[in-house]
C-alpha cells in the first residue's frame, strides 16, 4: 500500500483513525506557511487515495503526493507506487488508458506556470521587470487589490505569455483570472473541481466561516473565508464544509450582488447535506465582498421550510 512507499521517503511515520490514515510531517508546509512541520500534520488516507495537510492546506491524490515529493511526471509516479507498493490497488484503475487520461488531467497545472514565490520573488529592478513581464504585471495587480504577501506567494502565479494571475485554488485545481479587460474572464481546468475550496483550511482553524464566490472576495473578507470560485456550490465542496463544522459553528454566505439566488441555493444545499449550525445570508447591495456595498444580514430560519425560505428574497 501507500503505507510503504511512505516509509520509504519519510522514515518516521504514525497511524490515525485506526490504522485507517497515516501521518508524516508534511514537505510543503515550509514553502507555503513559511515553517517547517514537526507535528505529522500531513495526513494519508489508506482507504482512499487520497492526502491533505491540515497546517499549510495541501491537498491531492496519492499520485500528486508521489509527483510532488519525487518531482517526476504521472507516469513516473504509477511507476514509483507500483515499484515500491505493488498491492496498493490502484493499478488497475489508474494504469488504464482512461485511468491514465484522468489522472495527468488531475494532477497538472496549466502549462508553463511559474509560481511567483519562484518569480524573482517581488521584481524590483529594471532587469527583473524585463525578464519576468507577466510576473510583474501579476504583482503590480494583487498588490493593488491589497493581498497579502504570504498569499501572494502560496496561492498565485503567472504563466509565460498570458495577462493572467494563476491562482493556486488546491492542489490540483486552479483557475487563470485577467488582468485586463477581455473574455473569458476566467479560466479553470477541463476536470471536475471535485471538493475544492480556496483556502480550504480556515475549515480547521475557525468555527465560523464565510462562503464567497470569489477568490480576491475571500481574501478581503479575512482569514476565515473560503471561495467557491463560482457562483454554485457542488455537492463535493457543501459535504467538506459539514464534515469540518459541528453544530456550534456559524457559516455567513456572502455572494456578489448578482448572486443572490445562488446564495440561497448554496443554504439549501449545506442543509440538505446535513449542516445543523448557524447560518445566515449577507447581502450585497452591489459589487462583491471585495470593493462592494454591503447589505443586510438574513438569519436562516429553521422553522420555515426550505423551499419557501429560498422563494423569500
Amino acid at each position: 500500500m501507500i503505507e510503504k512507499w511512505l516509509n520509504s521517503r519519510f522514515g518516521e511515520t504514525r497511524t490515525a483513525s485506526g490504522g485507517k490514515e497515516i501521518r508524516v510531517c508534511c514537505p510543503f508546509c515550509k514553502a507555503r506557511v513559511a515553517r517547517p512541520d514537526t507535528k505529522f500534520h500531513l495526513y494519508v488516507s489508506l482507504d482512499k487515495p487520497v492526502a491533505h495537510c491540515f497546517r499549510c492546506g495541501f491537498s491531492g491524490h496519492h499520485l500528486s503526493l508521489v509527483m510532488s515529493v519525487d518531482g517526476g511526471s504521472y507516469t513516473d509516479a504509477l511507476q514509483s507506487i507500483e515499484t515500491v507498493a505493488p498491492d496498493i490497488g490502484l493499478w488497475e484503475s489508474l494504469g488504464s488508458p482512461r485511468g491514465l487520461v484522468q489522472g495527468h488531467e488531475m494532477a497538472s497545472m496549466p502549462d508553463g506556470y511559474v509560481a511567483l514565490i519562484v518569480a524573482s520573488i517581488r521584481p524590483s529592478s529594471v532587469a527583473d521587470h524585463r525578464e519576468h513581464p507577466e510576473a510583474t504585471a501579476a504583482w503590480r495587480y494583487l498588490m493593488k487589490r491589497n493581498v497579502p504577501l504570504d498569499i501572494i506567494t502560496s496561492s498565485f502565479g503567472y504563466v509565460p505569455g498570458t495577462m493572467r494571475v494563476w491562482m493556486l485554488v488546491d492542489d490540483n485545481w486552479w483557475q487563470g483570472r485577467l488582468m485586463v479587460v477581455g473574455d473569458p474572464k476566467y479560466i479553470s481546468p477541463p476536470w471536475p473541481k471535485g471538493d475544492s475550496l480556496w483556502n480550504a483550511q480556515a475549515l480547521d482553524k475557525y468555527d465560523n466561516i464565510v462562503i464567497c464566490e470569489g477568490v480576491f472576495s475571500a481574501i478581503a473578507v479575512g482569514d476565515n473565508a473560503i471561495a467557491l470560485c463560482g457562483k454554485t456550490i457542488n455537492g463535493a465542496q457543501a459535504d467538506r464544509i459539514v464534515e469540518a463544522m459541528g453544530k456550534d459553528s456559524s457559516i455567513t454566505i456572502m455572494m456578489d450582488a448578482d448572486a443572490i439566488q445562488n446564495a440561497h441555493d448554496a443554504a439549501e444545499v449545506l442543509v440538505r447535506r446535513g449542516y445543523a449550525g448557524g447560518l445566515e445570508i449577507r447581502y450585497m447591495r452591489s459589487g462583491d465582498p471585495a470593493d462592494g456595498v454591503m447589505g443586510e444580514k438574513v438569519a436562516w430560519d429553521w422553522s420555515t421550510p426550505i423551499t419557501h425560505a429560498l422563494g423569500v428574497l
